[in-house]
């Protein structure tokens, strides 16, 4: 390949990647404000600027798209929880070994700011959530599950070593988790209810605050 040619490509390349980016931003953004279900092909590519065909040669249509937007969410969501539950502090001078309960409480901090800074794309997910169909069952079985076996462990250990109160592992691993996703399935009660913006500085630190103490009210 010559030195013309090789620049075509990778100037190509580079413009795909803009396109394909183009395209999850802006069907990010109409899923978010109109649904998956009421959001067209045809809609997504005005918003992105591209030809509708171009959504099926590198999505394989809607759902295809919708499904790369999840998987690429839950695999940052988990690998930065790998990180916390493994006790990765960033410290390369020394190993620093962290107990169960701070590597829970990393951990749900951790969650949390992630969730938080992908706000749309949470949102999102956890109102799909609510819809039986059998994409929402895979993330289930695939993600979900996944994710609550990640926290169970870390409580199965805070038990074993005689730091947990509650010996209801599975109900305390539910109430948690529901109480991580509570802002994002109901952000309207935070602001109409209690005139608290949900997705402000000031409300994420209160609110992560709140959780921790929660936690630690749970261990002894």
């Amino acid at each position: 390949m010559d030195e013309l040619t090789r620049g075509d490509s990778i100037v190509g390349s580079r413009e795909q990647k803009k396109a394909k980016e183009r395209i999850k931003e802006a069907a990010l953004e109409l899923f978010y404000y109109q649904g998956f279900h009421s959001t067209t092909v045809r809609q997504i590519a005005r918003r992105a600027d591209v030809n509708p065909a171009m959504i099926s040669y590198y999505f394989k249509g809607k759902k295809g798209l919708l499904e790369q937007l999840m998987v690429q969410f839950y695999e940052g969501y988990f690998n930065v929880i790998e990180q916390h539950q493994a006790g990765d502090t960033g410290e390369k001078s020394s190993l620093v070994q962290l107990s169960a309960y701070q590597r829970l409480i990393t951990t749900l901090t951790a969650s949390f700011d992630y969730l938080f800074e992908h706000y749309h794309m949470t949102r999102f997910i956890y109102r799909e959530l609510t819809i039986d169909s059998t994409l929402i069952r895979e993330i289930m079985t695939v993600y979900l599950s996944r994710e609550k076996y990640y926290y169970m462990t870390l409580l199965e250990e805070l038990k074993e070593a005689g730091d947990l109160r509650s010996g209801d592992i599975e109900m305390m691993t539910l109430q948690l988790l529901n109480t991580l996703y509570m802002p994002f399935l109901q952000p309207q009660v935070i602001r109409e209810v209690y005139y608290i913006e949900p997705h402000s500085h000031e409300f994420k630190q209160r609110y992560l605050e709140q959780l921790n103490f929660s936690v630690e009210n749970r261990c002894r």
